[in-house]
């Protein structure tokens, strides 16, 4: 593969994975946008629990993001240094592709739980747990610059996969 088909590859590599990271995010944001304008218009509850539950719903939805993030924090480390001892670029990548996949996969599920237990709830503490998840995800976007950060790419390597810088030079 010649060097322009090769940035031409991992162009596409990263395009791919920024399109499903912002699919993912895009999805239970649309979701909480409904049922946040029908808090806001003071409709009825989608899904009705009884008002003396609420509180240990929310808080144990709570708890369940904590461990979550936590979970899918150590995990994706776990495969980034399982990849990073490869040695064979594309294989590499196409772990840290699966790993980041999994990771953002697990946050778009838990707002989506977020979500449903807000329709159930109300409850402004979710809106809280909702904006702290996005927020959180936003840290770790597909970038070239994060591959790098968590695979310990060499610098032949990261050279070798920088479509933004490579083509210039």
């Amino acid at each position: 593969m010649d060097q322009k088909s090769n940035y031409k590859y991992w162009e596409s590599f990263f395009q791919s994975m920024q399109m499903t990271y912002y699919a993912l995010l895009a999805a239970p944001l649309f979701l909480f946008a409904l049922v946040f304008l029908r808090a806001e218009n003071r409709s009825a509850k989608l899904f009705g629990i009884p008002a003396d539950l609420e509180n240990s719903v929310v808080g144990i939805t709570v708890i369940l993001a904590i461990i979550e993030i936590v979970f899918l924090h150590f995990l994706a480390a776990r495969q980034y240094k399982s990849a990073a001892q490869d040695s064979d670029l594309h294989s590499k990548m196409k772990k840290y592709r699966s790993a980041t996949l999994v990771k953002y996969i697990g946050l778009a599920i838990y707002q989506v739980i977020t979500v449903a237990v807000f329709a159930m709830t109300y409850h402004s503490g979710l809106m809280g747990l909702f904006t702290g998840l996005l927020l959180y995800s936003s840290f770790f976007r597909p970038e070239i610059q994060n591959a790098r950060r968590d695979l310990k790419l060499t610098k032949e390597e990261y050279q070798q996969i920088d479509y933004k810088t490579g083509l210039v030079t």
